[in-house]
């Protein structure tokens, strides 16, 4: 233990260092970039020699939501000249405090980019009044008013804070009766894929957390399961700070989930059908008084898609080469349901108890039958066959947490505590049956071959955490913190072979065993923030240690992991005049292997595919940098993310052609890779009534291993883009058409190439806005589809896979007792989800 101290202590200072250094290099650069920027003032009086012994002091809130506004800015001027004075951002509880500010009259602007500059006038410092508190300070979303038309403008379908991208899903009409996947697809920095696997800048690796807490299920997974009309926010934070759980290469998904705030009862109601098998519902209640807040829910859903494709693969053994050519169609389904319910109880106005959990169930299926058409060359002779795969994969699963928090007399002080444990169970199989056919497929033996895998899994987790945050100085702030994570899982895999003259399936033991899967990590970490004008930087350094065990039954060999890793993260930002800010990030992420990609023990797949594990992958490290650029132009913005992002170790599934001509699957780790790239996101409002946002990523990718003894060595350039048009009309009816690309990009063994889809939905609002109806047709021309090519020194396989389209839905929403929209108190009336209302 003293050995892995000193490293750790080594490890810091080093650390330490480094984040000095570039915190020097950056804020230079800023300054100089800040000097160049400012205009001379307006007067020749010199006020250098006036005492500079004042504190202004205030808060600044999101007027729709009455909720604190972070990282907003606010100037002051002088009144005589209108000179800036001192500049300043705001605390994660939108707090302020400006020091040594001179006496005289001032006044102040409050600024956030996509809302109204609020005026603070007739700001007074002298010997006798030195310290000002200002009275809490709203700010508006943008808006816009025309002669004989009130228009209050929406919430930007996604928000741009320093460090997170914020998607407010009332905003994505296109969502409606989806999950979060659906939602997320027409995100910038996210692709989805033709099966629903979600990814975060080009990897599938990321955390899933909701409402902040992590998720039973992860991945894409997670987001299936979770309705978008229960959720009222999605954060994307591709550089979290060192609070955060380092898990995952493309950073978090954070989900909110909707919970209301004013007082008494309040419900909303959801149901949604869609074309081909596809249903979904949801309901919430909500009751407040004020020394508690009870809300529970209930949500079911079932999507079907059917699916068609084709594969063609040969391999080279010696003098001969085999083709195996198949047709395939089916069908593939998710489902699942959940019940959630929490309770908060006030304990004071300052202390605040909360217990809330879920309990549901999940589900993955397919149905696939396929013709395969088998020779070789040189000719010897011609095999047709027909098969079935049929699987399944589900489980139920609950959670459960209570939070603590309680906030000091000093404001932004506080303690929060979180117990939180989870328990899934869940229940694998697949059955798949083989026929021998003439060249019609027409089956000539009914005793096909027939197998069937079962894989039974349990899987627990314990956390426990504590986070202390205290202001320091003016604008200062520390955060420390310490979790404690216990996980455990285990897993039963049985292959079974079906014998015909018994009738009885009977255990194959070659291709059965179970593995024992434990770790245990234990992290602490600090973080230092501070304001020097309208300058912030916030520093962090966290350190895990990880205990960790993996055993397969049949194995005499545990592999055993005791290590200590350390996870710095630098966030520096910086306000210009003129509505600019420029922020950079850097952060240090690891994604650990899974009990499935260590498992030495062979697993069946099918004829043809054998996967296995291997017990001594090491995790990869991620370096994260970002630097970013936003920019407001009245009511539209723009904003610039350039990215480069280094995976060492990267964990890599490949398949290897064996002797007998089947393919072994399995997990390897390559060098490295890295992605360096750009974002471009803009919104227009164009006019009052068409709205336009629009983003494209353009990255390049390489990657560099060694596989079977071959150095590897594959890079591509990449884009995507998305454009999102919304148009208002009369009447409470919008349209909005979306178009997204996703374009071709390398793998370890061959490429992927690209497609575009397009969709549009129409929304119409009744009685007041207490029901709504939206009508969505999604993929209209068909572009949806999976398309790859893989090679090796022994092997070549294309596979094409294409998914029903268009899909056509109708989603219904009833709001009980105004839920929601009696929460923003505008006194316009609009929604709280900032509706446009407009009168002509």
């Amino acid at each position: 233990m003293k050995l892995y101290l000193h490293r750790f202590y080594n490890i810091f200072m080093i650390t330490i260092r480094f984040i000095i250094r570039i915190s020097i290099f950056v804020l230079i650069a800023f300054i100089a970039i800040d000097s160049m920027a400012q205009k001379p003032g307006g007067g020749n009086r010199d006020f250098s020699s006036m005492p500079t012994e004042g504190i202004v002091i205030g808060k600044i809130l999101d007027k729709s939501l009455n909720a604190p506004m972070e990282y907003a800015n606010l100037v002051l001027y002088s009144m005589r000249d209108s000179s800036i004075v001192a500049g300043t951002v705001t605390n994660a509880d939108g707090t302020f405090r400006m020091e040594k500010v001179r006496y005289g009259r001032f006044y102040a602007i409050a600024n956030f980019i996509g809302y109204k500059k609020t005026f603070i006038n007739d700001i007074r410092i002298s010997p006798k009044q030195k310290i000002v508190e200002l009275a809490d300070i709203y700010l508006e979303p943008a808006s816009t008013n025309l002669p004989g038309i009130e228009v209050v403008a929406d919430r930007d379908l996604v928000e741009y804070k320093i460090d997170k991208k914020i998607v407010n899903v009332s905003q994505d009409i296109l969502g409606a009766g989806g999950s979060a996947v659906s939602v997320l697809e027409n995100i910038p920095s996210v692709q989805v894929d033709i099966e629903g696997n979600v990814s975060l800048r080009g990897t599938e690796n990321f955390q899933v957390l909701v409402d902040g807490r992590p998720s039973v299920i992860q991945g894409s997974d997670a987001l299936q399961q979770i309705p978008a009309s229960t959720i009222n926010q999605i954060e994307i934070i591709t550089n979290p700070s060192a609070k955060y759980d380092p898990d995952g290469v493309g950073g978090i998904i954070n989900v909110i989930l909707k919970k209301q705030k004013q007082p008494g009862i309040n419900g909303v109601v959801n149901a949604s059908i869609g074309s081909g098998n596809k249903y979904s519902t949801d309901f919430l209640l909500n009751y407040r008084t004020k020394h508690v807040n009870v809300f529970a829910g209930l949500d079911l859903n079932y999507r079907e898609w059917q699916m068609k494709g084709n594969s063609e693969y040969e391999t080279y053994l010696e003098d001969t080469i085999n083709y195996r050519n198949s047709e395939i169609k089916g069908k593939m389904n998710r489902r699942g349901y959940g019940i959630r319910a929490g309770l908060d109880y006030y304990l004071t106005e300052k202390t605040t108890l909360t217990l809330q959990g879920r309990y549901g169930y999940f589900g993955f299926g397919r149905d696939f039958k396929s013709t395969r058409y088998i020779f070789t060359e040189p000719l010897t002779t011609d095999d047709y066959s027909r098969s079935s795969s049929i699987s399944d994969r589900g489980g139920n699963y609950y959670r459960i947490n209570l939070d603590f928090l309680h906030n000091f007399d000093n404001k932004g002080q506080k303690l929060e505590a979180m117990v939180y444990y989870s328990n899934r169970k869940t229940d694998d199989w697949d059955e798949q049956k083989d026929y021998i056919t003439d060249e019609n497929w027409n089956i000539i033996d009914d005793t096909p071959e027939t197998i069937k895998s079962t894989e039974d899994e349990v899987d627990y987790e314990l956390r426990l955490k504590a986070d202390y945050t205290k202001p320091i100085g003016a604008e200062g702030r520390i955060e420390a913190g310490y979790q404690s994570r216990f996980s455990t899982e285990n897993g039963v895999y049985t292959f079974l072979d079906y014998d015909y003259g018994s009738g009885d399936w009977i255990e194959n033991d070659q291709f059965s065993s179970e593995v024992d899967f434990k770790r245990n990590i234990h992290a602490v970490y600090g973080i230092y923030s501070n304001v020097w004008g309208t300058f912030g930087y916030q520093l962090g350094l966290r350190g895990e240690y990880t205990d960790r065990k993996f055993e397969n039954v049949e194995s005499k060999e545990a592999h055993i992991i005791d290590r200590l890793d350390y996870f710095p993260s630098i966030h520096l930002s910086k306000s210009f005049t003129g509505e600019h800010q420029v922020i950079v990030s850097y952060s240090r992420r690891i994604d650990r292997p899974r009990g499935r990609e260590l498992d030495p023990f062979p697993n069946y797949m099918d004829p043809y595919n054998i996967r296995i594990g291997n017990p001594v992958l090491e995790p990869e490290y991620i370096d994260s940098y970002e630097l970013g650029y936003q920019k407001r132009f009245d009511k539209s913005f723009i904003s610039v993310e350039g990215y480069y992002r280094i995976n060492k170790n990267k964990i890599t599934r490949i398949k290897i052609l064996q002797d007998d001509g089947t393919f072994l699957h399995t997990y390897e780790n390559l060098n490295k890779d890295f992605s360096l790239g750009t974002e471009l996101m803009v919104n227009l409002d164009i006019t009052k009534w068409l709205l336009f946002n629009a983003s494209t990523n353009l990255y390049n990718y390489r990657m560099e291993g060694n596989i079977e003894s071959e150095d590897v060595v594959r890079e591509s350039t990449n884009w995507d883009g998305r454009g999102n048009l919304t148009l208002k009309f009369k009447y409470d009816i919008r349209i909005q058409v979306t178009g997204i690309y996703r374009g071709p990009t390398v793998t370890a063994q061959g490429e992927r190439e690209g497609y575009f889809v397009t969709n549009a939905a129409l929304r119409k609002d009744f009685f007041n806005k207490k029901l709504t109806t939206t009508l969505s047709v999604r993929d209209i021309f068909k572009g949806t589809r999976r398309e790859m090519v893989s090679s090796g020194a022994s092997f070549y396989s294309y596979e094409y896979f294409q998914r029903e389209s268009p899909v056509v839905s109708l989603n219904i929403t009833y709001l009980i007792n105004n839920y929601k929209k009696q929460r923003n108190g505008r006194e316009n009336g609009s929604d709280s989800e900032g509706g446009m209302e407009m009168e002509f």
